[in-house]
């Protein structure tokens, strides 16, 4: 994302911009130990390990259509069925001339030398047939074809996919060995905040931070731990750090709200009482500005602004980093080029800002529409968001048309 400022690593910053935040997070999250977990709970984990073909692939030849097998040193056009062969089945034998065997696409060849003739290209006459076209292609998936005993199909590293686990259960590797998910403990706090299915009295809002966070996780597969604590130091310390193992068992600790300066901020004091050493206490990001970025042995605990908007920004520039970090995913965020779809007033603000926005590819160019917010507690441009557009500091205006940088918000680019 840019250049990286330096001495990120040397301590405490007061103000720290989106990359420093960034350097800070990768140079601090390692990937977690591997485990083996079933292919159905693999999706989006990192492999550990290379995984090679058992066999060879396909294991033998096989016929690739419906269709009928014959010698394919045969000159005659007319053949009677011996034999037919379905997917699974295995009969081997050495046809004679003048022989042919039906066979279904997937079937493994009896032998030898032959060739399959489609089935369209087949005149059926009781046990004869007669064929009414012979191409020059055999229609057989040789032996190997695909790839050799012993050859590695998934690179160590490798992020799995819908597709990469289908290779992997056809390679017979039901249990990969991945990276462990991080364990999250997520507290939110703010004596205004209600439960979505709750009215709220005047002066209280509907909690959507909570929602935010866990679908957020949801995408890496992470099932946090969620808390509601209250606005008070001494009770949410009590609250997150019991039982301990709770607390000392988390990777990735997330406070929501509490993380400005307010005579009720407090979110910096608690992550030091729990033992955490403060690294960031605010960033130069907009929204986003006051986050915390703590630090505890190999955990990381981040104070999230309390603004609904500034929770996706800080979610998905900096949380996302740790998360990648800690699987093994590349730690390089997806920032990616393109171009604006409308005109964008972006206000000359002295911090970049990082805003939301909708991109689509048209005619093969990432296409982006910058949406409407009013602040970092708006929450209506997250309804269509699946992008960040990265706005300099001091841009006042952008042109439809504009060459742009942004980063999708989605989980896997």
């Amino acid at each position: 994302m840019g250049c990286i400022e330096s001495n990120v690593s040397a301590g405490f910053q007061p103000s720290a911009s989106a990359d420093a935040v960034l350097a800070l997070v990768r140079e601090s999250c390692r990937p977690l130990e591997p485990e083996r977990v079933p292919l159905r709970d693999a999706l989006g984990r990192v492999l550990r390990e290379p995984v090679g073909a058992p066999e060879d692939q396909p294991p033998f030849d096989r016929s690739a259509v419906d269709g009928c097998a014959i010698r394919l040193d045969e000159s005659s056009n007319q053949f009677r069925i011996v034999d037919e062969i379905r997917a699974g089945d295995w009969k081997p034998r050495q046809l004679r001339p003048g022989e042919a065997v039906r066979i279904a696409t997937g079937g493994a060849l009896p032998g030898d030398g032959l060739q399959v003739v489609m089935k369209e290209d087949v005149q059926a006459e009781g046990a004869l047939i007669r064929l009414t076209r012979r191409e020059a292609g055999r229609n057989i998936r040789f032996r190997g074809e695909d790839a050799r005993a012993g050859q590695v199909l998934v690179e160590n590293g490798t992020i799995l996919q819908p597709g990469t686990l289908g290779l992997l259960a056809s390679l017979g590797c039901a249990r990969p060995l991945v990276t462990r998910l991080p364990r999250v403990l997520h507290a939110a706090t703010g004596n205004e905040i209600v439960p979505p299915e709750q009215t709220p009295q005047r002066g209280q809002i509907r909690d959507s931070n909570s929602t935010l966070v866990r679908a957020f996780l949801k995408q890496w597969g992470v099932e946090p731990t969620q808390l509601r604590v209250p606005e008070d130091e001494a009770a949410a310390k009590s609250a997150i750090g019991n039982p301990p193992s709770t607390i000392d068992s988390a990777d990735l600790l997330l406070l929501s709200g509490g993380a400005s300066v307010g005579e009720h901020d407090f979110t910096r004091r608690l992550l030091e009482d729990l033992g955490f050493v403060v690294r960031v206490s605010k960033t130069t990001m907009r929204p986003g500005k006051p986050l915390i970025v703590a630090q505890r042995g190999h955990a990381m605990a981040f104070g999230l602004p309390g603004n609904p908007l500034a929770h996706f920004v800080c979610l998905n520039i900096c949380v996302r980093a740790a998360l990648d970090g800690f699987s093994g995913r590349p730690s390089e965020p997806s920032v990616q080029r393109g171009v604006l779809a409308a005109d964008l007033d972006a206000g000359a603000n002295v911090r970049e800002t990082f805003w939301p926005a909708r991109w689509q590819l048209r005619d093969g160019a990432a296409v982006l529409t910058p949406l409407r917010w009013s602040s970092s507690g708006d929450l209506t441009a997250l309804a269509s968001a699946n992008a960040l557009l990265r706005v300099a500091r001091g841009a006042a205006r952008l042109a439809q048309g504009s060459p742009v940088e942004f980063i999708s918000t989605l989980p896997f680019p």
